[in-house]
């Protein structure tokens, strides 16, 4: 993090102090000539004031600081603590009170409560002493905590400070080409590390070899021992210990659970790119293969959707796990974690507290919960209770930034202890290790504290840089406008991160214009944070604006080709917009880049899905399934893909197997629902929809779903009032309106059906399908010029829109003009060859300008995309007969007949054929057996009238 070297601090002519800064800020303030000649720099805390000038002296006495041993981090030993609302009590060894005298406030002399410093890249070698006993961290008892060895320090080299060495050694060189070798040397190095405060998540490498389980137990302990302890610090080693344990036990589905929370914690630091979503990504596929469905996977699915801002799903998820566990109370710990920082997020501060009491009293050891508490605990004005949470953290663990940073706030906001809240927060700050939105209002509680002492220019700099933190921070803001003016905002543009954790907050809330702009400008001042361009699309999708959606996932792609994601979202759009080769061609990139990505096989099989064929998506989302077997969205796709097939019993099977997996996954319900009904009927699948709209009366997409099936079972009038119900109920009910608009269609209530599509329509510009539908209802009224306006527009939307170019032709062959008829045919089996509707409307064009040769071209051409249809050859029989061909016709028929024997209009054919060969008997049989199966025949008195002209030997 840096903490190490940021120790330099400046005083100005006036006596002033600013700081603390790196070492790399200083000597860049240096290299720009940033200084009067008047100030005097000092190496925090034990230095010596060194006057700043450009003589050789100044560089040597730097180069001596930069050498000595106080620019590394002191040695610190490490304590564990066990909290209760009283007191807190060593578990590292005796008992024992704090030196008499000694404030939570104060300069700490204590060690500090976290393991020593260690290199995310280089991880320790594994323990050679082993405890006989292992550490249940999920199951300890409240009050019953074990004492935990101490864990050996290690001495961390500062990279920076070397760097930095290595600059100034350079004695020889004239001054101000030092001086300019300093600048450019710092220009350099800032533009090659943008942030130095971001780091990438640890994930267990595969193929290592196993060890024994009781081997590992002293590394678990010292794991638990750092993840306890809930300091920056502390993560990172427990993160390397957590890993190092799996890959040598990748069985172990607690430490999994616990590495996922560690991820959690360490996520506001992290650079949230794909390689850290893919570190989340890959604790969740392993815990769900140990723990298919159980607490511990639960844990790292609730963490990965908290980290992709999908908070909605996590609240429903942890409710579920919750549920499960209610009889395992020491093994939901985590859960309970969970349920209140959801809550907190929410802005349910009463809430929050009570699950994090719950955490603490099932895990009294665990420190973050206490914090979570103390923060919501200050948020409902209750700041006695959460400045005691905070001392109490103090007492055991003097160097808890994030502790110190709050009550420093705290002792200034709610208490006016001025000198006290400054000591807390300049020594919080000083620390580092806190989230940025803590480190803002710290900084922030020191500019409105400077500016009590009437410190303005002091006041400026904290504001600035508590505005840099958080750019959302508006009485930061505000603050520098009132003290240096609108100019003094300059050079301080957000952070790319807290730019996307402002765009997560809006988006949680549904604001997706909002988010979108924070996600773009995250973007472009950090155009590799490929994230920001993701979450970016998905608004603007969400938004309608399909189109520059699909270039956003195209910048994510450019900016992080690894990010398999982007890809596969990028393929789904294009399919939603019937785009399939392109999707197909996005697919095929991503697999170059990772040809082992279950995403990827999965966006396959979603394609494939979607391009109706069934088959293809099965056979994609197997493949998918070997990668990562317990997958909810590909056991999905599987499910909906073997319903196609009319498959009821695999698609059972896949959705059952979804809904164990995650219970709360609503396509994962709703596939069940649909596998049921086509298992056991259709009245067993209602039941279980109005199960889940009765459990969950808010969520409108079990009512939409049982809608469906009510309309698909023709049950219109309990369908209508379903719609109508989600209409009432959601605020933009887009996709109610056009199924309502649906059973008024069958209702034969066409006007208020048009109305509602067009309503529809005007919510989501960007989705033709409400229009398309107004154009086939204006046919059904037969009002072919209305419906041709209709399709136009839905070609305006989507040129790639499957049967427009159809349905205009219907409305032209309406209209009697058969070549505009075969010109949109044309059209569109160019845009699609693989649909039959095209030559079907082609015959029966060449049919009406009597060209019955082509008619009958065109038809075998459709049998050939739909040799199952009877009526197809029926029809082709037709067309033969009348080109002359009756040999030909009689085949069609006999096949159609086999198809499909009960069709009357199989045998009005074969009496119009038989008539023309003179078998007056034949023709009349067959005209009868036309009667015997349709007594109701629409031209029953023209066929009638020929079976007499036959009888008396006429023709007609």
């Amino acid at each position: 993090m840096g903490q190490s070297n940021r120790r330099w601090i400046i005083r100005d002519a006036a006596g002033q102090i600013d700081g603390p800064f790196t070492t790399e800020k200083i000597l860049y303030k240096i290299g720009r000539g940033e200084f009067s000649g008047e100030e005097s720099i000092a190496h925090y805390p034990n230095g010596k004031w060194i006057a700043i000038s450009q003589e050789p002296e100044f560089y040597d006495r730097l180069l001596e600081v930069l050498s000595e041993k106080q620019d590394l981090e002191p040695s610190r030993e490490t304590r564990v603590l066990e909290f209760t609302r009283a007191h807190a009590t060593e578990i590292t060894g005796p008992s024992q009170s704090p030196p008499e005298g000694t404030q939570a406030d104060a300069e700490p002399t204590a060690p500090a409560a976290q393991p020593p410093p260690d290199t995310q890249t280089q991880r320790r070698p594994d323990d050679s002493e082993n405890e006989k006993e292992p550490v249940q961290f999920l199951k300890l008892k409240k009050g019953r905590a074990k004492r935990e060895k101490k864990i050996a320090d290690i001495e961390l080299v500062d990279t920076r400070a070397e760097y930095w060495r290595q600059i100034l050694s350079r004695g020889k060189i004239p001054l101000m080409v030092l001086a300019g070798g300093i600048l450019l040397a710092a220009v350099v190095y800032f533009n090659s590390t943008p942030d130095e405060e971001r780091i990438h998540l640890i994930a267990p490498q595969k193929n290592v070899a196993q060890a024994a389980p009781d081997s590992l137990k002293g590394r678990v302990r010292q794991a638990v021992t750092a993840f306890i302890s809930d300091t920056f610090d502390g993560y990172v080693h427990a993160e390397n210990d957590f890993v190092y344990v799996l890959e040598h036990n990748n069985k172990n589905a607690e430490v999994m659970a616990l590495l996922c929370v560690t991820y959690l914690q360490l996520w506001p630091y992290a650079h949230q790119d794909s390689a850290d979503n893919k570190a989340v990504a890959q604790m969740v596929q392993w815990s769900s293969g140990v723990d298919p469905a159980g607490l511990y996977s639960g844990t790292c699915r609730a963490v990965d959707l908290i980290v992709r801002a999908r908070h909605q799903e996590a609240q429903s998820l942890v409710e579920a796990m919750l549920s499960a566990g209610a009889g395992e109370s020491q093994s939901a710990i985590i859960f309970y974690y969970l349920k209140g920082y959801l809550f907190e997020a929410a802005g349910d501060h009463d809430s929050a507290v009570s699950y994090m009491q719950s955490a603490e009293h099932a895990w009294p050891q665990w420190t973050l919960p206490y914090v979570a508490e103390a923060q919501a605990q200050a948020k409902r004005e209750k700041f006695s209770e959460a400045a005691n949470i905070y001392n109490q953290i103090l007492q055991g663990n003097p160097s808890h930034s994030v502790a110190r940073i709050e009550l420093g706030i705290l002792e200034y906001t709610a208490f006016n202890h001025l000198d006290v809240a400054e000591r807390n927060l300049t020594q919080g700050l000083d620390r580092g290790g806190a989230p940025r939105m803590v480190l803002s209002r710290g900084y922030f509680g020191l500019a409105e504290i400077a500016l009590k002492k009437g410190d303005q220019r002091l006041a400026l700099r904290y504001a600035q840089k508590a505005f840099s933190m958080n750019s959302s921070n508006a009485a930061a803001k505000n603050l520098i406008v009132r003290l240096g003016g609108v100019d003094k905002l300059k050079g301080l543009p957000p952070s790319s991160q807290q730019l996307l954790l402002e765009g997560d907050q809006f988006f949680r809330e549904s604001d997706y214009h909002a988010a979108q702009a924070h996600y773009k400008a995250a973007f472009e001042l950090d155009p590799r944070n490929a994230y920001a361009a993701l979450k970016a699309a998905q608004c603007l999708w969400k938004m309608s604006f399909s189109t520059e959606a699909m270039d956003w996932l195209s910048k994510a792609i450019r900016a992080d080709p690894g990010l398999m994601e982007a890809y596969v979202t990028l393929a789904e759009y294009q399919a939603d917009r019937y785009n399939f080769l392109d999707a197909t061609r996005t697919l095929e990139a991503a697999k170059h880049q990772n040809p082992k990505s279950y995403e990827v096989y999965r966006g396959y099989a979603l394609v494939e899905l979607k391009r109706g064929n069934a088959q293809g998506a099965i056979a994609f989302g197997k493949l998918a399934m070997k990668i990562y077997e317990n997958d909810v969205a590909t056991q999905i796709i599987l499910s909906e893909a073997s319903l196609a097939l009319k498959d009821y019993k695999m698609g059972y099977n896949y959705a059952a197997k979804a809904v164990d997996i995650d219970i709360n996954d609503r396509k994962a319900q709703v596939v069940y629902a649909k596998a049921m009904a086509g298992l056991q009927g259709v009245d067993v699948g209602i039941d279980y929809f109005l199960k889940l709209v009765t459990n969950y009366p808010l969520v409108t997409e079990y009512r939409l779903e049982l809608g469906k099936m009510l309309l698909a079972d023709e049950r219109y009038q309990q369908a209508e009032e379903i719609f109508r119900q989600i209409i009432k109920l959601e605020e933009k009910p887009k996709e109610a309106y056009v199924e309502l608009a649906k059973v008024l269609r069958a209702e034969g209530s066409m006007g208020e059906a048009l109305d509602l599509l067009l309503r529809a329509a005007v919510l989501d510009p960007a989705d033709a399908d409400p229009l398309y539908l107004a154009g086939t209802t204006y046919l059904e009224l037969k009002k072919p010029q209305e419906a041709i306006v209709q399709f136009q527009r839905v070609l305006t939307i989507n040129k790639s829109y499957p049967l427009v170019h159809f349905q205009i032709g219907r409305a032209a062959l309406m209209m009697n003009d058969a070549h505009e008829a075969l010109n949109q045919t044309d059209l569109e089996k160019r845009a699609n060859p693989n649909l039959a509707d095209a030559y079907l409307l082609a015959a029966d064009a060449h049919s009406l300008m009597q060209q019955y040769s082509n008619c009958a071209s065109e038809y075998q051409k459709a049998i050939k995309l739909r040799p199952q249809q009877a009526s197809i050859y029926v029809k082709n029989a037709q067309c033969y007969r009348k080109a002359g061909n009756l040999d030909a016709a009689m085949a069609m028929l006999n096949v159609a007949s086999v198809k499909e024997s009960g069709m009357a209009d199989i045998y009005k054919e074969y009496g119009a054929i038989y008539e023309i060969k003179g078998d007056v008997i034949k023709a009349i049989e067959a005209y009868n057996q036309y009667f015997a199966f349709d007594p109701d025949a629409p031209d029953r008195a023209q066929i009638e009238a020929r079976i007499s002209a036959l009888q008396h030997g006429q023709t007609p």
